[in-house]
């Protein structure tokens, strides 16, 4: 785990960044592993300041893999049954979240790949998932899932471009 947060670090070059990572990274190996310490209840309430600070508000519980980038770390939401592959690059304004399924009741919450880059206020809501080395344009609105190596843009995300993986 410190490989991962020291890989982070580096990717990361905002001090906000930074401390949110090592916090978010600290509270989530505490919560999955059942350890509810002194040093986890340190870092939720760090993760609840800069909620409060930043409007960064991601849940320990939200699946994310290695590699995540933070460019702009304000304003960021995601739903904590979301799932987020690795190396992805989120800037500011970026909303994940759930969607209550109408026949069902459940809550269904995105699932993302890996390589993706979501811009400034990108919304990705309910069931969709995004496909491997994907980018999302500013101000896109994800309703339906995108393929893999693709560029999506609008309102909603419709595919423009298949690019070749990166």
């Amino acid at each position: 785990m410190l490989e991962l947060i020291k890989k982070e670090l580096i990717l990361n070059s905002s001090l906000t960044s930074k401390f949110f990572i090592v916090n978010f990274r600290l509270a989530s190996f505490f919560y999955r592993g059942g350890i509810i310490n002194k040093l986890f209840i340190i870092n939720v309430i760090v993760l609840k300041l800069l909620k409060f600070i930043c409007g960064i508000d991601i849940s320990p519980k939200t699946k994310i893999g290695s590699g995540l980038i933070l460019f702009h770390p304000q304003n960021i939401v995601i739903n904590a049954n979301s799932v987020l592959g690795d190396n992805i690059m989120l800037k500011h304004n970026v909303t994940i979240g759930n969607k209550v399924d109408p026949i069902t009741g459940q809550h269904i919450s995105p699932v993302i790949g890996n390589n993706v880059e979501l811009s400034p206020g990108v919304i990705v809501l309910g069931n969709v998932s995004i496909g491997d080395n994907s980018v999302i344009g500013a101000g896109a609105i994800v309703t339906k899932n995108i393929p893999e190596n693709s560029i999506a843009v609008g309102n909603p995300a419709k595919v423009i471009k298949q690019v070749d993986e990166r």
